[in-house]
């Protein structure tokens, strides 16, 4: 228990850094993201208890793009044509790849350890800023991001109760999600940030949910005993997920890239291991040296990146 707290206290601390620097609604909507987001890996968790990987995804994304899909009919007049593309791009990638990503990584690992390996995001949204966007550079940045890889491939490389881990396809599932996500904050602050980001949310969605009602169909989900007995709990988890998680959490990440900046709303992920860690506590799931090791050097890299490019 006493390292599972230290872990805790040690996000604590990383967040209480970035409340010195933010206006209050930019710090609302951080700490509203953090308990939203850092609660969707256990709601995966529970929901995989019924469900296959493909079906909780599909469903995730099926049911938001389903409540989404009359106002994104309706937000599509709002938007420029030529900007259609980079709203499909931003559902494909920033919602549809890593929600798969993240469903099939947690047959396996933690939600704790998921939460941990996601603070990458600031860090792949500097590094395809680089990369892609041409953003500027320097050494220190790039010392940060390669710090926080050291730290992300500990803990891939490291089983939660000791010794190395052979099925490392997992982490990189998640290390996948993140780097997708670092793109689409990119396109989002330098792209899309002219619009409302309910225009943002229910188009980029709206794009996905006849893809995900295909994805439903062929993986089989059950549709007939959805809310059976046996399996309302991890539906409802499911549902929760998709509507608060995808769809009001991408609306609330949108208005924060545009009040603030991309690299200061990617840093909602390592605040958002302060409540899956609190999750991993409650379910009893194990947390010790090596997951503080890996949590401290990813948070180096991220805090390197970020006082480097104030």
């Amino acid at each position: 228990m006493g390292l599972e707290l230290c872990g805790v206290l040690l996000s604590i601390t990383y967040f209480k850094m970035v409340l010195r620097e933010k206006k209050p609604l930019s710090l609302f909507i951080l700490l509203i993201l953090s308990i939203i987001w850092g609660s969707s890996f256990i709601l995966m968790h529970e929901g995989l208890k019924v469900f296959t990987s493909l079906q909780l995804a599909s469903f995730r994304l099926g049911i938001i793009g389903l409540i989404f899909l009359p106002f994104g009919i309706l937000s599509l007049k709002k938007v420029e044509l030529k900007d259609m593309k980079w709203f499909a791009i931003a559902g494909l990638i920033g919602n549809f790849i890593p929600a798969f990503c993240f469903a099939h990584a947690q047959t396996y690992l933690q939600s704790s350890t998921a939460g941990i390996l996601n603070s990458l995001t600031p860090l792949f949204t500097l590094l395809s800023g680089l990369l892609i966007f041409k953003k500027k550079y320097n050494l220190i940045k790039l010392s940060g991001i390669l710090i926080g890889l050291i730290g992300a491939l500990t803990l891939i490389l490291s089983k939660p109760g000791g010794g190395i881990e052979s099925n490392i396809i997992y982490g990189v599932l998640i290390l996948l999600a993140t780097l997708l996500y670092g793109i689409n904050v990119n396109i989002i602050e330098l792209k899309l940030s002219k619009y409302n980001p309910l225009y943002i949310a229910f188009i980029s969605l709206t794009f996905l949910f006849v893809p995900s009602l295909f994805c439903m169909i062929y993986f089989d989900f059950p549709f007939g005993t959805m809310f059976s007995k046996t399996s309302l709990y991890a539906t409802l988890c499911i549902m929760f997920l998709g509507i608060a998680g995808t769809g009001i959490g991408l609306i609330l990440f949108n208005r924060l890239i545009q009040i603030s900046n991309g690299l200061f709303a990617s840093t909602v992920t390592y605040t958002m291991p302060i409540i899956s860690s609190l999750w991993g506590i409650y379910f009893n799931e194990n947390f010790g040296l090596i997951q503080i090791l890996s949590l401290s050097l990813i948070f180096a890299g991220v805090l390197i990146v970020r006082k480097n490019n104030a």
